[in-house]
Protein backbone atom coordinates (compact mmCIF):
# COMPACT_ATOMS: atom_id res chain seq x y z
CA UNK A 1 0.00 0.00 0.00
CA UNK A 2 1.33 3.57 -0.74
CA UNK A 3 0.69 6.45 0.85
CA UNK A 4 1.66 9.44 -1.03
CA UNK A 5 -0.05 12.10 -3.10
CA UNK A 6 0.88 10.24 -6.04
CA UNK A 7 -1.71 7.92 -8.33
CA UNK A 8 -2.47 5.19 -5.13
CA UNK A 9 -3.83 1.64 -5.74
CA UNK A 10 -7.26 1.08 -3.74
CA UNK A 11 -9.08 -2.15 -3.58
CA UNK A 12 -12.96 -1.79 -2.76
CA UNK A 13 -14.56 -3.77 -0.33
CA UNK A 14 -17.88 -5.09 -0.82
CA UNK A 15 -20.48 -3.43 1.65
CA UNK A 16 -20.91 -5.83 4.72
CA UNK A 17 -21.69 -5.87 8.40
CA UNK A 18 -19.39 -7.91 10.59
CA UNK A 19 -19.81 -8.61 13.86
CA UNK A 20 -17.26 -7.51 17.22
CA UNK A 21 -15.64 -10.00 18.84
CA UNK A 22 -17.59 -12.10 21.53
CA UNK A 23 -16.64 -10.94 25.11
CA UNK A 24 -15.25 -14.87 25.48
CA UNK A 25 -12.88 -14.54 22.96
CA UNK A 26 -11.97 -10.83 23.97
CA UNK A 27 -11.59 -11.42 27.75
CA UNK A 28 -10.95 -15.19 27.86
CA UNK A 29 -8.45 -16.10 25.03
CA UNK A 30 -7.11 -12.44 23.74
CA UNK A 31 -6.91 -10.30 26.97
CA UNK A 32 -7.57 -12.29 29.85
CA UNK A 33 -5.66 -9.92 32.24
CA UNK A 34 -8.95 -8.01 33.22
CA UNK A 35 -10.61 -11.31 34.12
CA UNK A 36 -7.30 -12.82 35.73
CA UNK A 37 -7.03 -9.25 37.75
CA UNK A 38 -11.39 -9.49 38.87
CA UNK A 39 -10.08 -13.32 40.03
CA UNK A 40 -7.39 -12.25 42.30
CA UNK A 41 -9.35 -9.55 43.61
CA UNK A 42 -12.10 -11.96 44.31
CA UNK A 43 -9.77 -14.10 46.03
CA UNK A 44 -8.18 -11.00 47.96
CA UNK A 45 -11.92 -9.80 49.33
CA UNK A 46 -13.17 -13.63 50.30
CA UNK A 47 -10.20 -14.00 52.01
CA UNK A 48 -10.31 -10.52 54.01
CA UNK A 49 -13.84 -11.28 54.73
CA UNK A 50 -13.63 -14.88 55.55
CA UNK A 51 -10.59 -14.37 57.83
CA UNK A 52 -12.00 -11.58 59.79
CA UNK A 53 -15.07 -13.82 60.70
CA UNK A 54 -12.15 -16.51 62.12
CA UNK A 55 -12.85 -19.43 59.12
CA UNK A 56 -9.42 -19.42 58.27
CA UNK A 57 -9.91 -22.84 56.40
CA UNK A 58 -12.16 -21.44 53.96
CA UNK A 59 -10.55 -18.45 53.43
CA UNK A 60 -7.30 -19.94 52.16
CA UNK A 61 -9.30 -22.02 49.89
CA UNK A 62 -10.96 -18.74 48.29
CA UNK A 63 -7.65 -17.74 47.65
CA UNK A 64 -6.22 -21.19 46.24
CA UNK A 65 -9.57 -21.33 43.80
CA UNK A 66 -8.75 -17.99 42.59
CA UNK A 67 -5.14 -18.61 41.98
CA UNK A 68 -6.23 -21.84 40.27
CA UNK A 69 -8.77 -19.97 38.33
CA UNK A 70 -6.88 -17.38 37.26
CA UNK A 71 -3.49 -19.68 36.14
CA UNK A 72 -6.63 -21.91 33.77
CA UNK A 73 -7.78 -18.75 31.77
CA UNK A 74 -4.22 -17.92 31.41
CA UNK A 75 -3.05 -20.68 29.73
CA UNK A 76 -6.58 -20.85 28.09
CA UNK A 77 -5.20 -17.36 26.34
CA UNK A 78 -1.78 -19.05 25.78
CA UNK A 79 -3.63 -22.03 23.83
CA UNK A 80 -6.41 -20.61 22.05
CA UNK A 81 -6.02 -17.91 18.86
CA UNK A 82 -9.31 -16.67 17.98
CA UNK A 83 -9.67 -15.86 14.52
CA UNK A 84 -8.93 -11.87 15.49
CA UNK A 85 -5.98 -12.39 16.60
CA UNK A 86 -4.66 -14.63 13.88
CA UNK A 87 -6.53 -12.10 11.21
CA UNK A 88 -4.51 -8.69 12.66
CA UNK A 89 -1.07 -11.01 12.33
CA UNK A 90 -2.10 -11.72 9.19
CA UNK A 91 -3.12 -7.88 8.38
CA UNK A 92 0.92 -6.58 9.95
CA UNK A 93 1.91 -9.45 7.35
CA UNK A 94 0.29 -8.06 4.76
CA UNK A 95 1.14 -4.50 5.21
CA UNK A 96 5.18 -5.79 5.83
CA UNK A 97 5.36 -7.88 2.29
CA UNK A 98 3.91 -4.87 0.39
CA UNK A 99 6.03 -2.30 2.06
CA UNK A 100 8.71 -4.67 1.01
CA UNK A 101 7.63 -5.42 -2.26
CA UNK A 102 7.55 -9.40 -0.79
CA UNK A 103 5.85 -10.45 -4.44
CA UNK A 104 5.90 -14.02 -3.45
CA UNK A 105 4.40 -13.62 0.48
CA UNK A 106 1.81 -10.97 -0.98
CA UNK A 107 0.44 -13.46 -3.98
CA UNK A 108 0.07 -16.11 -1.45
CA UNK A 109 -2.10 -13.80 0.61
CA UNK A 110 -4.16 -12.38 -2.45
CA UNK A 111 -7.62 -14.61 -3.04
CA UNK A 112 -7.54 -15.26 -7.36
CA UNK A 113 -11.23 -13.00 -6.79
CA UNK A 114 -9.50 -10.10 -5.96
CA UNK A 115 -10.89 -7.08 -7.56
CA UNK A 116 -9.04 -3.81 -7.60
CA UNK A 117 -10.01 -0.46 -8.61
CA UNK A 118 -8.15 2.75 -8.90
CA UNK A 119 -10.08 5.50 -6.87
CA UNK A 120 -8.29 8.70 -5.94
CA UNK A 121 -10.35 11.63 -6.84
CA UNK A 122 -10.48 12.50 -10.56
CA UNK A 123 -8.12 9.18 -11.10
CA UNK A 124 -11.62 7.06 -10.51
CA UNK A 125 -12.06 4.01 -12.52
CA UNK A 126 -14.80 2.02 -12.67
CA UNK A 127 -12.68 -0.62 -14.65
CA UNK A 128 -11.65 -3.44 -12.28
CA UNK A 129 -7.99 -4.44 -12.22
CA UNK A 130 -7.31 -8.11 -11.91
CA UNK A 131 -4.53 -10.07 -8.97
CA UNK A 132 -1.75 -10.11 -11.31
CA UNK A 133 -2.66 -6.49 -12.30
CA UNK A 134 -2.32 -5.48 -8.83
CA UNK A 135 0.84 -7.35 -7.60
CA UNK A 136 2.22 -5.37 -11.28
CA UNK A 137 0.74 -2.21 -9.50
CA UNK A 138 2.51 -2.82 -6.29
CA UNK A 139 5.86 -3.45 -7.86
CA UNK A 140 5.95 -0.44 -10.05
CA UNK A 141 4.97 2.20 -7.33
CA UNK A 142 6.41 0.72 -4.27
CA UNK A 143 9.23 -0.81 -6.08
CA UNK A 144 10.04 2.14 -7.92
CA UNK A 145 9.91 5.94 -7.48
CA UNK A 146 7.84 5.67 -4.37
CA UNK A 147 10.01 2.48 -2.60
CA UNK A 148 9.28 2.85 1.06
CA UNK A 149 11.74 4.16 3.72
CA UNK A 150 9.92 2.86 6.85
CA UNK A 151 6.64 2.09 7.39
CA UNK A 152 4.40 1.25 10.79
CA UNK A 153 0.49 0.39 11.71
CA UNK A 154 -0.85 3.30 14.14
CA UNK A 155 -4.11 0.97 14.34
CA UNK A 156 -5.80 -2.12 13.80
CA UNK A 157 -9.22 -2.98 14.25
CA UNK A 158 -10.69 -6.48 13.74
CA UNK A 159 -14.13 -7.57 13.34
CA UNK A 160 -15.12 -11.29 12.38
CA UNK A 161 -18.36 -13.03 11.47
CA UNK A 162 -18.43 -16.77 10.13
CA UNK A 163 -15.55 -17.29 7.43
CA UNK A 164 -15.26 -13.11 6.96
CA UNK A 165 -13.33 -10.63 8.34
CA UNK A 166 -12.43 -7.13 8.05
CA UNK A 167 -9.50 -5.11 9.15
CA UNK A 168 -9.86 -1.62 9.89
CA UNK A 169 -6.11 -0.24 10.39
CA UNK A 170 -4.13 3.04 9.80
CA UNK A 171 -0.66 3.12 8.48
CA UNK A 172 1.87 5.62 8.60
CA UNK A 173 4.87 5.36 5.67
CA UNK A 174 7.84 7.59 4.49
CA UNK A 175 8.68 7.03 1.17
CA UNK A 176 12.68 7.36 0.14
CA UNK A 177 12.32 10.05 -1.75
CA UNK A 178 10.04 12.47 0.99
CA UNK A 179 10.88 12.73 4.31
CA UNK A 180 7.46 13.51 5.23
CA UNK A 181 5.18 10.65 6.97
CA UNK A 182 2.50 9.81 4.78
CA UNK A 183 -0.79 9.02 6.64
CA UNK A 184 -3.70 6.56 5.64
CA UNK A 185 -6.71 4.56 6.54
CA UNK A 186 -7.52 1.27 4.81
CA UNK A 187 -10.22 -1.29 5.16
CA UNK A 188 -9.38 -5.23 4.09
CA UNK A 189 -11.58 -7.84 3.46
CA UNK A 190 -10.68 -11.43 4.83
CA UNK A 191 -12.49 -14.53 3.46
CA UNK A 192 -11.33 -18.27 5.23
CA UNK A 193 -11.25 -20.50 2.56
CA UNK A 194 -11.81 -24.51 2.45
CA UNK A 195 -8.26 -25.19 3.82
CA UNK A 196 -8.58 -22.59 6.07
CA UNK A 197 -6.74 -20.51 5.24
CA UNK A 198 -7.11 -16.70 5.58
CA UNK A 199 -6.67 -14.58 2.10
CA UNK A 200 -7.84 -10.63 0.89
CA UNK A 201 -10.11 -10.36 -1.47
CA UNK A 202 -10.59 -6.92 -1.35
CA UNK A 203 -9.21 -3.61 0.04
CA UNK A 204 -10.48 -0.14 0.34
CA UNK A 205 -8.86 3.47 1.12
CA UNK A 206 -10.96 4.68 3.71
CA UNK A 207 -8.81 8.05 4.31
CA UNK A 208 -5.69 9.72 2.77
CA UNK A 209 -4.76 13.37 4.38
CA UNK A 210 -4.36 15.41 0.32
CA UNK A 211 -6.64 13.30 -1.08
CA UNK A 212 -10.31 13.03 -1.38
CA UNK A 213 -12.13 9.20 -2.24
CA UNK A 214 -15.51 9.66 -4.04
Amino acid sequence: MTATTAPTICFVALPRTLGAGSLVDRFLFENPWPLIGALVLAGAVAFAILNRKGRVTPALAGVVAAVILSAGVWLAARAVTTDRERVRDLTVALVNATARVDESTLAAMLADDLSLYLKVGAMTTDTSMDRAATLQQVRRSLGGLYKLKDWRITSNDITTGGAQASSRLSVSVTTEAYAIPHRSTWRVDWRRDANGAWRVFAIELLEMPGLSTP
